[in-house]
């Protein structure tokens, strides 16, 4: 009987034994570090608020009805303007406006022509004179390339430099008053 007994203690143990060495126990085990695939990507990054530039004279109408009155102003305008790309690495103008347009949801014109007659309207209140001046609008993107190396880790790879876009080729500055003002955009 005590053979019986140990027999069966010792079959146990055995058992034990397997069924603990198919469990892995935490902190035992050594994971394989992630890899990654390395990819090269561009990243364009707009900085800072919109800037103006002028492309013409100012206008001016005075409103001589009593009440609130639509004026249209014909402006021709006297100024080129242009879109420019200060490169670090490689690239032209239109590279530069290629990728920001790919990569953003802004249009960019290359260059505004003087020459142009350009319309607007404003609504200026009795007895007063409205002020328009048309401008083009501008906003600075910079263009960088990253990669995401072996180690799923991304970084600055090569900066390509920082491109000052026309985002609207016409964009109106305006003021109504009493008194002479300045045209706002």
């Amino acid at each position: 009987m005590k053979r019986v007994k140990r027999k069966l203690a010792v079959a146990g143990l055995a058992t034990s034994s397997l069924v603990l060495g198919s469990f892995v126990i935490p902190g035992t085990a050594s994971a394989a570090p992630t890899r990654c695939n390395e990819v090269f990507y561009f990243k364009v990054t707009k900085l800072g608020r919109p800037t103006y530039k002028a492309i013409g004279p100012t206008a001016s109408k005075r409103n001589g009805d009593s009440s609130t009155s639509t004026l249209k102003y014909e402006i021709r305008t006297d100024t080129t303007r242009s879109s420019s790309y200060h490169r670090e690495a490689g690239g032209s103008l239109d590279w530069g406006i290629g990728k920001v347009e790919a990569k953003t949801s802004y249009d960019v014109t290359k260059t505004v022509s003087k020459g142009r007659t350009v319309t607007n309207t404003m609504k200026v209140g009795p007895g007063k004179r409205g002020y328009t001046r048309p401008m083009v609008e501008y906003r600075k993107f910079m263009i960088d390339e990253y990669v995401q190396g072996e180690d799923c880790q991304h970084r600055l790879y090569k900066s390509y430099g920082m491109l000052n876009g026309i985002t609207s080729s016409i964009h109106f500055a305006e003021c109504v008053s009493r008194d002479p003002c300045t045209p706002k955009p």
